[in-house]
């Protein structure tokens, strides 16, 4: 059970002093850091059904001898005590580390020559302590902690922190390398990518390596096989984040299977264009998304891979929008009608939809003649190009025929029956309308605001357009 002592707590507050963190924490490994704060979150909540060491491991996703290592080594500085199940905290105010007695004789020479190395400053007692106590309970020899005290110099300068030393040789230790052989050669290993990674680190605006990034480009050259000059161009994207981001981005190229800079830049360059179609398409509609993957994905993607061009896709989302259709999936419906009439450029799409609206400009002139007001409908496209397009009626006789049709509660349906009765009659020009026997205006009737026409299916079919390739 976990408990805090008299002088611990503090009104029920659990804090966590200033003086763990400066003086306690630099040095310590970091299972044990999250032994220490767990548990004395554990003793703030005195009961608690994770106050034991064994649940304690688990959800901290630690070993139980990681634990108990852990225990007797805040133990040691005194920050805790162990009495049987029972663990005590104490405040780091009230107590001094105990120095544990190490044989002086057997590290005279690593305290030398390690001071040889960090000579820009003067190792402490306790600093030198914790090296004992580090090679003591990982059984590291005392030449490999040379060797890494000397590694680290060459890295980070002569004026390197104590727990920066200390995380590389548990690293090491933790990766099976104790001796001083297996820690020489693991080194020497890290010294061939040295000038490499420097040059890598300096395009990012990273000035000096460190061990952790010593290994991932090793990681990059022995697992994932990548070329130094394939490293060094996925460097220069990097803004920020150094060698852990470029880390990210390299891992995920190995995923997708890329290993040369060409199908890195291929990828990024369609990776970029997909975007800025992507945001162009929603800017067309309207529409706005954080984030646009799955719109890729779900849309401009498989219009892509059907041979659609950039151009046509993005035609077809302002169309949409001059149509009122402001969704992704109306665009799809109308991307989709494209494909299946082999209409994939942008100058088949476009041409396809001024084939559409190219009466729109008469449409209006008409609409203004007949004092109605709104913007241009299809169902008054479907009216024009079929007395202009099927009925090959001159726009002078459709104009006339609005004439006659202004006073109509219908007038388009009302033009449609006289252009009509004037086609079935052969009369192609306004002079010839006037002396046709097929309408006369004297013979129209009043306006009843109910026009009833009568009309075979090809002439209804007619009335209504489709978007269709030229012959």
């Amino acid at each position: 059970m976990f408990k805090l002592s008299s002088e611990a707590s503090l009104d029920g507050a659990i804090t966590v002093e200033n003086k763990f963190i400066v003086e306690y924490m630099p040095y310590a490994d970091g299972d044990y850091v999250k032994v220490y704060l767990y548990g004395l979150s554990l003793a703030a909540r005195k009961s608690d059904a994770d106050d034991s060491i064994e649940r304690l491991a688990r959800r901290l996703d630690l070993d139980i001898p990681t634990v108990d290592a852990a225990i007797d080594y805040w133990s040691e500085l005194g920050l805790m005590s162990r009495l049987g199940d029972e663990i005590c905290y104490f405040s780091p105010r009230n107590t001094r580390p105990k120095i544990k007695k190490y044989d002086v004789d057997k590290y005279v020479e690593f305290n030398r020559q390690a001071q040889l190395y960090i000579s820009a400053r003067q190792i402490a007692p306790n600093e030198f302590n914790e090296y004992y106590a580090l090679m003591e309970r990982l059984n590291l020899e005392w030449q490999a902690m040379v060797l890494i005290v000397k590694y680290c110099v060459d890295l980070k300068g002569d004026n390197v922190s104590c727990p920066y030393i200390l995380a590389v040789a548990r690293n090491l230790a933790s990766d099976g390398y104790r001796s001083a052989d297996d820690v020489g050669e693991r080194l020497d290993e890290y010294g061939v990518y040295f000038n490499d990674l420097m040059r890598v680190l300096s395009v990012m605006g990273v000035k000096h390596s460190d061990h952790e990034s010593v290994r991932l480009y090793k990681k990059w050259v022995k697992e994932y096989k990548f070329t130094n000059e394939l490293i060094y161009y996925v460097a220069q994207s990097v803004k920020r984040g150094g060698a852990t981001m470029l880390d990210v981005k390299l891992t995920a190229y190995r995923e997708l299977g890329f290993y040369t800079v060409a199908e890195v830049e291929a990828y990024e360059t369609e990776r970029k264009n997909l975007y800025k179609l992507t945001k162009s398409v929603n800017k067309a509609l309207g529409l706005y998304y954080d984030n646009v993957d799955p719109e890729i994905t779900a849309y401009i993607k498989p219009w892509l891979d059907l041979g659609f061009e950039a151009g046509a896709i993005l035609s077809a989302a302002e169309y949409c929008m001059k149509k009122d259709m402001k969704r992704l999936s109306d665009l799809d419906a109308v991307v989709r009608d494209l494909f299946a009439q082999g209409l994939t450029s942008e100058t088949q799409v476009k041409a396809a939809f001024g084939r559409e609206n190219r009466f729109d400009k008469n449409i209006e002139s008409l609409l203004k003649s007949l004092n109605i007001k709104g913007a241009v409908k299809d169902v008054y496209r479907a009216y024009y190009s079929n007395w202009a397009d099927k009925w090959q009626m001159p726009d002078e006789l459709i104009t006339y025929s609005a004439s006659l049709a202004a006073d109509k509660a219908n007038p388009f349906a009302y033009m449609n029956a006289i252009l009509m009765a004037w086609h079935n009659s052969g009369v192609t020009s306004v002079e010839q309308a006037k002396s046709s026997a097929a309408v006369k205006p004297s013979d129209t009737p009043a306006p009843t605001g109910v026009v009833y026409e009568r009309y075979t299916e090809e002439e209804l079919n007619s009335m209504f357009t489709q978007i269709t390739e030229d012959d």
